[in-house]
């Protein structure tokens, strides 16, 4: 076999031009990883000559680079690495790291303006950064984006397309050539004060080079554009609502800008924006006016249910519920508590909160963490050492508010005369605040429950309020003149029912002989006619008599319960013995028992009682078969007082 027919066969038949193709197409196609691999097989110097020939080959006739057509692999441990692997940071060599970008289509013949910007990206790629501890390698995002976007800061561009982006965290190194010159485009766009709309990826990453300070003279510079930025992309950038605030907040916190901007809630808003935290602000203001409807919705006690409660009445409650709220504030702050805490809520660690969230910034950029108080609602602090954020918790003491309400009608009703009194019961309030020590110590000292009735007092006194008049009563010597009316009674008509009735007493009387259905006829006809008679207009023209007077309770009971406040005396000379008799066995979890033993429902002697007191004491004593705390000490003196 002839030489040349041995290559024909080996060569699979191709011709020397086919075979040259072939080996170029190889080359094209190699992946720079898999060369690194072959050349640490040769010495050095022939691993950089192989490394050249391959890249040489990539280039085209007119002198571009063609792209790699297979994607390349991210660096590993293992590779070649440049610089001191002690120091924990590695630059590794340019040929061995790639970014994962979509591969893309690049032009072979470009103007010189395309292929600079295409080079200084390029470069701009090439400045990856890693560390390394010893066991594993990996990107420093931060560090990496920072480089890369100070190397990019005063880049401009002038692209005659926009390409779509849908990355979730844009970064340089994540974007395509042409998503990169798409977005360095918009961005000279903006810096010359123009906001065309564009996709969230681009807005986002020109907020992260604003974070971390890059393109801006510094972070008074950084703060003002992205206030800009929020207010210029607000037509179609809606999502900046929700996340530019935090980020603003985090910025101002951990930059100091307080000399240009010392107020950052004028520019994002206090935290939340509902009516209970309006009111919470209000108060951390010291107004405490017109703050009644807000009370009563988190009141454990139903002033709404009042009937001293109206339209005329509650100015005077409003007016009054401020001047005691001033009065606590004062009794509490020398204390050391918080009025706020009671009537709202409190600050709490925030334990989701991380700086920045969503976004890629460099925290060595800043400078440093301050403790700082974004309005009523929000404060930045240290924690064991770590950067926190407090957020408000919306948590008011239903037991405090109620014992205010409470007092403030209490002492109203004394000031107007109200025809019925009701008295305040610490109880829901200590009750709320037993494991708050030094709450508990301020509301437990002698003055405390003087405090809402002299204020009170006092706004009466300056408002001149003061009981209605009412209406004099005759003097006692005056005489009392009676008027006979004169009465008349048609005696025929009362004849007829009497001789009606001595018939129908005649037909009841039943003998042997006449039929009992007989009977039944008659006396169903004789009732028929004196129905028909309407007694009662016969005598609808005779004077009406008086009704009867309700008899009055015992004067001994009366006098039994005179120690007790006149709401509780009314309670008491209300209630039967028996049903005192189930308020004490209440006391000894026996109700039950005795209602049993005497044939009782209990929860009708519950509602009996319940009824008694809603009608005295304007609330109900008993709940879920017991009697209430709040009331307990009241109900014990009722049972000893009538001796049960």
């Amino acid at each position: 076999m002839s030489d040349e027919f041995k290559k024909f066969i080996d060569t699979g038949g191709k011709t020397l031009e086919e075979i040259r193709k072939t080996i170029e197409r190889m080359l094209v196609n190699t992946v720079d990883s898999v060369v690194d691999e072959a050349a640490k097989f040769v010495p050095k110097e022939f691993g950089q000559q192989i490394k050249q020939a391959v890249k040489d080959s990539r280039k085209s006739t007119d002198g571009y680079y063609k792209p790699e057509k297979i994607p390349p692999r991210s660096f590993a441990p293992g590779n070649p690495t440049l610089g001191n692997p002690a120091s924990g940071k590695v630059t590794p060599p340019r040929e061995s790291v790639r970014a994962a970008y979509p591969r893309e289509h690049i032009p072979e013949h470009m103007s010189p303006a395309d292929e600079l910007m295409l080079d200084k990206i390029r470069e701009m790629r090439d400045l990856e950064e890693t560390s390394d501890n010893g066991y594993i390698t990996k990107r420093c995002a931060e560090v990496t984006f920072v480089g890369q976007g100070e190397f990019m800061a005063d880049v401009e561009d002038d692209f005659n397309r926009r390409v779509f982006c849908a990355l979730p965290q844009p970064v340089y190194m994540a974007m395509s050539n042409s998503q990169l010159r798409t977005y360095f485009t918009w961005r000279t766009d903006v810096r010359r004060g123009k906001y065309p709309e564009v996709d969230k990826p681009y807005v986002l990453l020109y907020c992260y080079e604003l974070l971390n300070k890059i393109g801006v003279s510094g972070a008074a510079e950084a703060f003002g554009r992205l206030l800009e930025l929020w207010e210029g992309c607000r037509g179609f950038a809606g999502y900046l609502d929700e996340i530019l605030p935090r980020w603003l907040k985090d910025f101002y916190v951990y930059n100091d800008i307080t000399a240009l901007y010392p107020d950052i809630t004028q520019y994002v808003g206090a935290a939340g924006g509902s009516s209970r935290n309006r009111f919470a602000e209000e108060f951390e203001n010291g107004i405490y006016g017109g703050k009644l409807d807000y009370l009563a919705e988190y009141s454990a006690y139903n002033i709404k249910g009042s009937i001293f409660l109206s339209d005329s009445t509650r100015p005077l409650i409003n007016g009054a519920c401020e001047a005691a709220l001033k009065a606590l504030s004062a009794y509490f702050n020398e204390r050391g508590v918080d009025i706020i805490e009671l009537l709202c809520g409190k600050v709490r660690k925030d334990y989701s909160w991380v700086p920045f969230r969503g976004a890629v910034v460099d925290l060595e950029r800043t400078d440093g963490f301050r403790p700082t108080r974004v309005g009523a609602f929000e404060r930045y602090c240290i924690k064991r050492g770590e950067p926190s954020l407090e957020v408000f918790d919306f948590s008011p003491s239903r037991g405090f508010i109620g014992y205010l309400l409470k007092s403030v009608e209490a002492e109203l009703r004394r000031h107007t005369k109200f025809k019925r009194y009701i008295i305040p019961n610490i109880t829901m309030l200590l009750n709320d605040i037993r494991n708050r020590d030094k709450l508990m110590a301020a509301v437990s000292e002698d003055g405390f429950e003087k405090i809402i009735p002299t204020a009170v007092a006092e706004y009466c006194r300056r408002n001149g309020i003061t009981p209605a008049e009412k209406p004099r009563k005759a003097a006692a010597d005056a005489p009392v003149e009676y008027v006979r009316e004169k009465v008349e009674i048609d005696v025929s008509q009362l004849e007829r029912i009497r001789e009606q009735s001595d018939e129908l007493a005649k037909k009841l009387i039943v003998d042997e002989e006449t039929p009992y259905t007989d009977v039944l006829d008659d006396i169903n006809e004789m009732s028929m006619m004196i129905a028909d008679d309407e007694f009662d207009e016969q005598v609808a023209h005779c004077a009406e008599l008086a009704p009867d007077e309700p008899e009055e309770l015992p004067r001994e009971r009366n006098e039994v319960f005179s120690a007790l406040p006149a709401e509780w005396q009314d309670f008491a000379n209300m209630l039967t013995v028996t049903q005192l008799e189930v308020l004490k066995h209440m006391q000894n979890s026996g109700a039950a028992d005795y209602c049993r033993e005497k044939g009782l429902l209990p929860e009708t002697v519950c509602e009996e009682i319940n009824t008694a007191a809603l009608e005295t004491v304007l609330d109900v004593v008993i709940e879920g078969g017991e009697i209430l705390l709040d009331y307990a000490d009241e109900i014990e003196r009722i049972v000893k007082a009538a001796g049960i």
